[in-house]
């Protein structure tokens, strides 16, 4: 599998960068909420 090698590299290089950390940890914190909404919109019973 040639992905992984390629995936690792890409993984160290956001880890030892603060600002491309910090723009991921801001998109997965908004794909959440955004998932959340969704679930929100597909089931009214859905809890915090």
């Amino acid at each position: 599998m040639t992905e992984k090698p390629q995936i690792n590299q890409i993984a160290q290089k956001v880890l030892s960068n603060d600002i491309l950390l910090q723009k991921l940890s801001n998109k997965v914190y908004r794909l959440m909420l955004e998932e959340i909404q969704n679930e929100r919109d597909r089931n009214p019973n859905y809890r915090r």
